[in-house]
């Protein structure tokens, strides 16, 4: 596979120098992560996978990065949640990294966390794009073809969809980001993790996204849509049911208890009923 990158253009071939060194700061924890070697060669595209607890989630991302997408480096983001050895076995187990926040944040500057320490990450392995997955949204397909198909795209760094439903124009259950243009906003993520008050993070992200945008928004798309090249294979409502992938707007617990028996995971509907494990409220 060809190496992308998304400057100009979300993804526009270029070649890579050495990979450089990871950057390691707080939220960033050296000491729990397993596999994170660098791969021989800088990879296209990376994948975080944002979490709390959800160990049979979890466990669902790694054997579909296994069956899907192998070549693809995998990062899970843990925050500080008490599975978070289970996690961090599991994760050795399918030779993926691991990192946890040193403590629990909310849902929503969690989820920020996962994406700037995976931007962080994805530089360092020289990676030309990030995606950023849910635990909940389970790709059943490869989704990198669909995204290559985004190579003619110019003047976009991110990959995205509209949901009609609940009416955002951004989504962050599902992102790509170009590594280059994104990796210097892991700063301005940070502060606002560490910032008071509760961030709505889709609307944070589309801001930055549009910031980053060098084109006008393309016809055809409704009014507050722009800012980044349409992801086609997220479809345009969240809670529509899709062959694509899972996520729990609209597919349930015996959804995931499917997919897990059809790929041979010991988990029944039970094991996906509370994905936070009983530890109340988590992303």
């Amino acid at each position: 596979m060809r190496s992308f990158v998304a400057a100009p253009g979300l993804l526009h071939c270029r070649a890579f120098g050495p990979p450089r060194r990871r950057t390691e700061h707080w939220p960033f924890d050296p000491h729990s992560r397993l596999n994170t070697s660098l791969p021989p060669q800088p990879p296209p595209f990376t994948l975080v996978i944002g979490t709390f607890a959800s160990t049979a989630y979890i466990h669902l991302q790694l054997e579909a990065r296994r069956r899907l997408y192998p070549e693809v480096p995998l990062l899970v983001h843990d925050d500080a949640s008490p599975a978070a050895g289970i996690l961090q076995a599991l994760c050795g187990a399918y030779g993926a990294g691991f990192i946890r926040t040193p403590l629990r944040l909310p849902p929503c500057k969690g989820d920020l966390s996962a994406f700037a320490r995976g931007l962080d990450w994805a530089r360092g392995l020289g990676a030309d794009v990030l995606v950023k997955l849910s635990r909940r949204f389970l790709p059943l397909t490869d989704w990198r073809p669909s995204l290559a198909a985004l190579a003619g795209r110019r003047g976009f760094a991110t990959g995205c969809a509209w949901t009609t439903s609940f009416g955002f124009g951004f989504r962050s259950e599902c992102t790509a980001l170009s590594v280059q243009a994104w990796a210097p906003l892991a700063a301005a993520l940070d502060a606002r993790i560490a910032a008071p008050g509760t961030p709505f993070v889709e609307g944070l992200l589309h801001d930055l996204a549009r910031g980053l945008s060098t084109t006008d928004a393309e016809e055809g798309r409704p009014p507050g849509c722009d800012g980044y090249a349409v992801w086609d294979w997220m479809g345009t409502d969240r809670c529509a049911r899709t062959g694509n992938f899972l996520w729990h707007d609209w597919a349930h617990p015996r959804d995931y208890a499917g997919v897990a028996r059809s790929w041979g995971l010991p988990y029944e509907e039970e094991d996906f009923a509370d994905p936070n494990e009983g530890s109340g409220r988590g992303k």
